[in-house]
């Protein structure tokens, strides 16, 4: 649904104690972190279609202008910052009516923690954008995140979570699991091992995965700035479908014209090079956590997320046929 041009706001249905209104529609300016990622420059793209060309304002952060190339040709204003220096802020949130927080990382930069890269760098962020008046923000999360939680990744985005909703901020907190859209960085690893000759897996593969759709993401965080609840509203944002990585890798594969043979790995030699790496060698950022996340099941329940969107989340097979380039052999 696009946004009307019309300066109103909407009270729709209350669901939990909460009240949605729809977003003014002056000239709205939203800011995205972490616009360079393959997930910030496609949100972009997307919203410069599907918001009007006039009233709408588009302003990406990021750490490097040369790593910037991606949004060169995007109606974007491009700022970088230092998202460890709020100072760098400076002006960049001044105006805007919504926030999509994407900046953060499972695997950091060199010298860089799991809490500042994911807690610090919300925490900047929220002062930021709550310092220029900003009353709406989005921020993409992971299944199972809890302040409380043993995995260090999933302690850092819940304690992002609680940051957030502690702002008194309208928007969503999505918890969005692996994501296949073109240039997603999981589904680039998936091309490269679809057309390996051999492809080494922990435990063959059988983790189970939710898959979500990059369009139903990006659609998902349009909904959130255009129909802000209040408070923020969390939803575990997962694919219709549960399979396991062996079985997602078979069908990209078979749109790759590969047939790629799986070579089993023992879970526990996978989980003792994570121990060993993680304490003799944590700039390669390969440790228990990382472990965890990638190769322990992090399934969600996605009815509360299909009942309140306004879309169907797209299969995993329709989601790959728009993602994946037929019957490539090269990448």
């Amino acid at each position: 649904m696009s946004i009307s041009t019309t300066v109103q706001y909407w009270v729709l249905r209350p669901a939990s104690g909460q009240t949605t209104h729809q977003i003014r529609s002056r000239p709205i300016d939203i800011v995205i972190t972490g616009a360079n990622g393959a997930v910030g420059a496609s949100l972009i793209k997307y919203l410069g279609e599907v918001l009007p060309a006039g009233p709408t304002r588009l302003r990406g952060l990021v750490r490097s202008l040369e790593r910037a190339e991606s949004l060169a040709a995007l109606a974007v204003q491009v700022v970088k910052v230092d998202y460890h220096r709020p100072d760098s802020f400076k002006g960049a949130f001044v105006g805007a009516d919504a926030v999509v927080h994407l900046a953060g990382a499972l695997l950091t930069h060199p010298g860089e923690t799991l809490s500042e890269a994911n807690v610090e760098t919300t925490r900047a962020v929220v002062q930021a954008a709550t310092s220029a008046g900003v009353k709406t923000f989005v921020y993409l999360s992971f299944p199972g995140a809890n302040h409380a939680a043993k995995n260090s990744y999933l302690r850092s985005k819940g304690m992002a979570e609680e940051i957030i909703q502690g702002a008194g901020f309208s928007g969503a907190i999505f918890r969005v699991p692996m994501i296949l859209g073109p240039g997603s960085p999981s589904l680039v690893k998936l091309c490269q091992m679809a057309v390996a000759p051999l492809v080494p897996l922990l435990g063959g593969g059988s983790v189970r995965i939710q898959p979500i759709s990059q369009d139903n993401v990006l659609a998902a965080i349009k909904w959130a700035i255009s129909f802000a609840s209040e408070p923020v509203r969390v939803l575990d944002l997962v694919g219709p479908e549960t399979l396991t990585y062996a079985e997602l890798l078979r069908r990209v594969g078979q749109r790759l014209g590969k047939r790629p043979r799986v070579f089993r790995v023992p879970k526990a030699a996978g989980w003792l090079s994570a121990l060993l790496a993680g304490r003799l060698a944590p700039s390669l950022g390969w440790n228990r956590s990382v472990f965890d996340v990638l190769f322990n099941e992090h399934l969600a329940d996605q009815s509360h997320a299909r009942a309140v969107l306004p879309f169907a989340l797209t299969p995993v097979n329709e989601a790959l046929d728009q993602a994946v380039p037929p019957r490539v052999e090269k990448l």
